[in-house]
């Protein structure tokens, strides 16, 4: 009996680690997909890669611009990233006023493809102008989605940085100069020849005169009329008109600042439970039961070698 147990000890130790090591090891992978996707650390470059920046205001426009996530990403969890371009009103968020939708572009992120470039240098501001880089994949074009437009921003939450600025375009001129055309008019004239009779008669020799302009004939010089009074004087003291406060400018100057995070596009992974065949209950009771397995044959081998020893 003993040496039948003795055998059988090793074999279920074997069984312990063999049934018990995977469980645990699944069990350590599930919990990690279980801690779901989250926000995680963004930065861009605006010069090939050489350097990057996670600041929320641009002091340039850039048409090109890399993005890249930084920090543990979870397998299965997106991250959507796009650029849009827009001509404005004015130089400043405060007086943008209304948003021109140019030119789009956007990108998804994850943890295999960690990097990728936006491209709007197509669509430009010439004038005054906003780029702003975000998350998301929706375009704010005015058709599928609304524009911006001061002071209501389409992504307060989603905003990684932006910028402002830009310079008036020149007076598109208008009209066209006209240029006086010269007339000219013959008029006949009259000259009297003597006549051997006596009589003079009178022939008719046509005579041409040009004609550029018409010359004004000097009027009687107008006297210069008394200076008008307005205003009726009171008893005493004049009245004075109180003063109109003139309109403040907007204050806001800076425009909106972004964050450098990326949202994801959902909270759970995209490695649920239903690719290791099993829920979370079902894990803990293997786990546990390999687990038990596993410390039943260490400790039944440790005794038969102790009751070996004896003998």
């Amino acid at each position: 009996m003993h040496q039948l147990l003795r055998r059988s000890l090793p074999a279920l130790a074997a069984l312990g680690i063999a049934v018990g090591a995977p469980l645990l090891t699944a069990g350590t992978a599930q919990a990690q997909a279980e801690h779901g996707c989250g926000a995680v650390g963004v930065q861009f470059s605006v010069d090939g890669g050489k350097g990057w920046i996670s600041d929320g205001r641009m002091s340039q426009p850039h048409g090109v611009i890399q993005v890249r996530l930084v920090g543990d990403v979870v397998d299965g969890c997106d991250y959507r990233v796009s650029l849009a371009s827009y001509d404005t009103e004015g130089p400043t968020w405060a007086t943008s006023g209304k948003q021109t939708f140019l030119g789009w572009a956007t990108t998804t992120l994850r943890s295999g493809n960690r990097q990728a470039t936006l491209d709007v240098s197509a669509h430009l501001p010439k004038c005054y102008g906003q780029i702003d880089l975000y998350n998301g994949d929706k375009k704010f074009d005015g058709v599928a989605n609304p524009a911006p437009r001061y002071p209501d921003g389409v992504f307060p939450d989603n905003l990684i940085s932006a910028w402002n600025g830009g310079k008036a375009c020149g007076p598109t001129p208008t009209g066209t100069p006209t240029v006086p055309v010269p007339t000219s008019s013959a008029s006949p004239t009259a000259t009297a020849t003597p006549h051997p009779t006596g009589t003079p008669t009178a022939t008719t020799t046509p005579s041409a005169t040009a004609t550029a302009t018409a010359t004004a004939s000097p009027s009687t010089t107008a006297k210069p009329s008394a200076p008008a009074t307005t205003g009726t004087p009171s008893s005493g003291t004049p009245s004075t008109a109180p003063a109109v406060p003139a309109p403040s400018a907007p204050t806001d100057t800076t425009g909106p600042v972004g964050k450098p995070t990326a949202n994801p596009v959902s909270t759970t992974p995209a490695s649920t439970l239903a690719s290791t065949g099993g829920n979370s209950s079902q894990m803990i009771v293997y786990g546990a039961g390999g687990a038990a397995l596993l410390a039943v044959g260490g400790g039944a081998l440790v005794i038969a070698r102790r009751r070996g020893a004896r003998r």
